[in-house]
């Protein structure tokens, strides 16, 4: 079988320039458009830092905070956070089973001073920016 090992020694040279080549290209998306320092700070964080680390460190302890002071199966809306957002849907999904209307019984009031609404009064506060509405009753 002549040809035999200088077969395999093109294939190698072949084969580690394509490795080569396409390590150039993840290592100049990872450096070049700034995804390092994204993918370091997701490597470092356990669960519920890259949670907060992709949802925005902020907006995920007003999640938390929304998560554990509302009832189960409670209805809300939102104050503060641009409507159709992904914020939104990020709510919406760490928030379940409680549900998003347009008649809530609770309205969460985020990066707003001081949003008052008709029928609502003052239930919870994280800080002065971040708290929760609850609706009066009858």
């Amino acid at each position: 079988m002549a040809g035999g090992p200088l077969k395999k020694k093109v294939f190698a040279v072949i084969f580690a320039v394509w490795i080569a080549l396409w390590a150039s290209f993840i290592m100049r998306e990872l450096f070049r458009k700034g995804y390092f320092h994204d993918y370091k700070a997701l490597l470092s964080r356990g669960l519920e830092g890259k949670q907060s680390y992709v949802t925005g460190d902020r907006f995920y302890e007003f999640l938390t905070f929304c998560n554990a002071n509302l009832p189960k199966g409670a209805t809300f809306n939102f104050v503060g956070v641009e409507e159709g957002s992904i914020d939104i849907r990020r709510a919406v999904y760490y928030l379940y089973p409680r549900l998003e209307n347009a008649d809530p019984e609770f309205i969460l009031v985020y990066d707003a001073s001081d949003a008052r609404k008709a029928g609502y009064e003052r239930y919870l506060k994280l800080d002065d920016r971040r708290y929760i509405l609850k609706k009066r009753r009858p």
